[in-house]
């Protein structure tokens, strides 16, 4: 007979354990391990019991005697497990099993009956449930027992077991089931619940404790035993009556028992992490992890590791290290799994290690943490997990853990302890320094091919590739030892052959919304000299004689390209950029300046421009024309997302001599400190007026109370990674626009605040077909007209234009004559790096 269940429900079926129990007879059903595998943790558990009460001479003595077993330990859902039994063997006299399953009970009653009581209850009867537990309550007094256990050994997991229409029941299950255990639990009491902590059980718990005077321990642990039996390793929640109530944080104690706290609605997170990490030595095609080496002494998280197991079939090693140059992190070489699988492939590896130099410093702020508790107890109470990060069940999150340095430079785990760093330098994994040509005409150099003269020189500067290698080898060799697969011995370590940057954190603060910001500075003096000065392309002479526009435009622009580089010449020229520790592989923005000699450093508004910034600013000319200068007529304009101002400077020195007035709205009240850092302190030019407003762009949009005001909104607000917006049961993940503004309610309000010819410029950014898709056929229907004007090969940004207008063949002749004569006009205040064909080719009426 089958005993697999046929769904969810099953396990909280009596007819199916009755099966169950019945087609197994005499033998037990282990779930999660035995009692040895948890014994230590148990024994903690009973010293520490009195550590959240005000019990401080109990503190003491438990922590000085031996462990008290006087207890009534009552086991929920006993099942036919061995443990109660292995418990009795251990010392513990008073034992209580209960299960629903009466065919298990009998089972379990002629087997140790002589030594426990069996007692057949429904649990989910809450009334008989309580009754039992008032009993044993007065029994404990009778019988003069200290304390109770109560102990459920996987039987949470299956009684909340559901289906995808069943949440309602589990979510009452779990509820009934906490609050009558609650109610019973006393101070100096324990339960303890050993279960697989999947997102359903962890949600349940955090909803069941967060408004209680409870408090919470988490222990993973490892079974001795079969270890490979589950997907997912078991943890020990041990739960305490406390004197304190609502404070939010639990106790997660790692395999070394190094205790670290942690706000419960961050326990998702730790435990993933965990699960991850246990299964860090095995092998895993796919696999992909993030660690983070975090130096205690200086406060400061001083290098990224990347762990990425590849599909790669042509193995030559087990495991390959990859050294990341300073400035090259988001490489999508380095930052994306498919760059990853590349690289592992030229490598001829199994495993891939990538080490680089980490920007980011880890500190921690209380009030951040007390702000995002608040929030997210709302989120519980309201019941609206899918909508929680912490909960989502993505197995793209990266593993963050954090590796700690004592004051004698030993580096040691801090969290998910269990892998063992060798201390000892005897092992050698640097040995394999004659790489075959292979690496070569892959680019791919090895560490003893650093030491010719061609690289020395790169020892003069501080974010060299050899001084990033003596330090990994200095500070990481143990760890990285450990990080490889089972029989890497020598296992080589490489760079790959390009530029080194220099790179410099000049800011760095926390942040309410994206955790920390950083601003940094790259030095990109030769790349930007080989894009915009190096070309080959070449540029149409213009003809003797000729009327064509066109042609005047294409020989002013080469001209202002040659002046251009004079210009640039001999100057250091380098990115200023702002990065979101929450997404550090995503530059949230980007401002190139110029320095020369150590003079004072110069923006370059107009050449920081991406390409989809060039075609924000040309959507002017469906408003304006060449003489609507003379008009002293303001061009009224909203940014949604306005980040540190770079494009609206980037507005204002194309359009220096137009009257411009900006509302900025930007959420975030740390980002507008860094708006110093991305603009000059010049004298204001009084034709520009900025409003630099802090606000949520889509409060701002709903409660703006004028209508017909704006000339043009631009949206450029970004999607956390890996959002989408579902539609037909289908997942259409977009970057940008924030699907917050995908429907038709804020488009509406969005449609009143504009001019009857106003325009809603907007930044679409997807990889996905069918996203894009449905934007165009979003926009077009709450639109007159929609244009969308389609980037290069290099960048895969668009932008759409959209108007309440029907916007006519004719006016889109026009929008380009005008673009055209601006430029002819101001030639030497245009994009350097503007395709003037490429342009006139992609502006397509959808």
């Amino acid at each position: 007979m089958e005993i697999l269940p046929a769904g969810y429900s099953d396990f909280r079926s009596k007819n199916y354990w009755n099966r169950f129990f019945n087609i197994l007879d005499k033998k037990n059903f282990e779930w999660y391990g035995n009692f040895e595998d948890i014994k230590n943790i148990v024994y903690e558990c009973i010293r520490n019991r009195y550590n959240y009460s005000n019990y401080n001479d109990e503190k003491v003595n438990l922590s000085l005697k031996s462990i008290n077993k006087n207890c009534i330990l009552i086991n929920l859902g006993c099942g036919n497990s061995n443990i109660s039994y292995e418990f009795f063997e251990d010392g513990f006299q008073n034992i209580l099993n209960l299960d629903y399953s009466e065919v298990v009970i009998e089972k379990m009653h002629n087997k140790y009956g002589d030594k426990m009581r069996f007692i057949n209850i429904d649990i989910s009867n809450t009334e008989a449930f309580d009754k039992e537990l008032e009993n044993l309550k007065r029994e404990k007094i009778k019988n003069k027992n200290d304390y109770k256990i109560f102990f459920d050994k996987a039987f949470l997991d299956a009684y909340l077991s559901c289906e995808e229409n069943e949440e309602d029941v589990c979510k009452k299950n779990a509820k009934n089931y906490f609050s009558v255990i609650f109610k019973y639990l006393d101070i100096g009491d324990i339960f303890i619940i050993i279960t697989l902590a999947q997102n359903y059980i962890i949600k349940e718990v955090v909803r069941n404790i967060y408004n209680q005077n409870i408090k919470l321990e988490i222990f993973p642990f490892l079974i001795k035993k079969n270890t490979n039996q589950f997907k997912y390793h078991p943890f020990v929640f041990a739960f305490y009556k406390s004197n304190e109530k609502n404070d939010f944080t639990a106790k997660f104690i790692n395999l070394k028992k190094n205790i670290n706290v942690i706000s419960i609605w961050k326990l998702p997170q730790e435990i993933k992490q965990t699960q991850e990490h246990l299964d860090l030595h095995i092998f895993k095609k796919g696999k992909r992890i993030t660690l983070d080496i975090f130096n205690q002494k200086i406060n400061k998280c001083e290098y990224n590791i990347i762990i990425y197991d590849s599909n790669n079939l042509n193995i030559k090693y087990n495991t390959v290290l990859i050294v990341v140059p300073v400035g090259y992190e988001f490489h999508s070489l380095y930052s994306t799994p498919e760059g990853n699988e590349e690289l592992a492939k030229k490598a001829q590896t199994k495993r891939l290690l990538l080490v680089m130099k980490s920007n980011f410093l880890v500190t921690e702020n209380k009030e951040i943490e007390q702000k995002e508790d608040i929030k997210k107890k709302n989120d519980i109470c309201q019941d609206t997990y899918t909508e929680n990060t912490n909960f989502r069940d993505d197995n793209n999150v990266n593993l963050n853990n954090y590796i700690k340095a004592d004051s004698s430079n030993n580096l040691k785990i801090d969290s998910n302890d269990h892998i063992k760093i060798n201390s000892s330098d005897n092992k050698n994994i640097y040995g394999n320094t004659n790489q075959d040509k292979y690496y070569e005409n892959n680019k791919f150099y090895s560490d003893a091919m650093l030491n010719n003269n061609t690289y020395n020189e790169l020892y003069q500067d501080r974010n060299s590739i050899n001084i990033l290698l003596d330090s990994i080898k200095n500070d990481l060799k143990n760890i990285l030892n450990d990080l490889a697969l089972p029989n890497s011995n020598d296992f080589p370590i490489m760079i790959l052959n390009e530029d080194i940057k220099n790179c410099k954190i000049i800011s760095h603060e926390k942040s309410n919304y994206s955790t920390s910001i950083i601003i940094r500075d790259v030095l990109i003096t030769d790349e930007f000299i080989l894009e915009n000065f190096n070309s080959n392309k070449k540029i149409k002479k213009k003809k003797k004689n000729s009327l064509n526009i066109k042609d005047d435009i294409l020989s002013l622009m080469e001209k202002n390209k040659k002046e251009k580089e004079i210009y640039f010449k001999n100057k250091e020229i380098y990115k200023r950029q702002m990065i979101f520790s929450y997404d550090p592989l995503t530059v949230q923005s980007e401002l190139i300046y110029t320095k020369k000699d150590g003079q004072q450093i110069n923006f370059e508004y107009i050449e920081s421009a991406s390409l989809y910034h060039i075609y924000f600013c040309c959507s002017f000319f469906f408003l304006i024309d060449p003489n609507f200068v003379k008009e002293n007529n303001f061009i009224n304009i909203c940014i949604l997302g306005g980040g540190t101002n770079v494009l609206s400077n980037i507005i204002k020195d194309i359009f220096y001599d137009f009257y411009l007035s900006f509302d900025v709205i930007e959420i975030d009240e740390t980002v507008k400190k860094f708006y110093s850092l991305f603009s000059h302190e010049v004298i204001p030019n009084e034709k520009h007026i900025t409003n630099y407003i802090i606000n949520d762009s889509y409060e701002y949009i709903i409660n703006f109370n004028k209508t017909q005001f704006y000339d043009i909104i631009f949206l450029d607000i970004n999607n956390s990674q890996n959002s989408y917006l579902k539609i037909d049961d289908c997942k259409l993940y977009i970057t940008c626009p924030h699907i917050k503004f995908l429907n038709k309610e804020i488009i509406i309000n969005i449609k009143n605040v504009m001019k009857d010819d106003g325009i809603l410029v907007i930044n679409l950014l997807t990889r996905d077909y069918n996203a894009r898709k449905y934007i165009y056929q979003f926009f077009k229907i709450l639109f007159s007209s929609v244009i969308v004007i389609s980037s290069n090969k290099k960048e895969i940004n668009e932008v759409l234009i959209c108007s309440k207008k029907h916007i006519t063949k004719e006016k889109i002749f026009c929008f380009k004559n005008n673009l055209m004569k601006m430029i002819k006009d101001n030639y030497d205040k245009w994009f350097l790096n503007f395709d003037l064909e490429e342009f006139i080719k992609s502006v397509k009426i959808l």
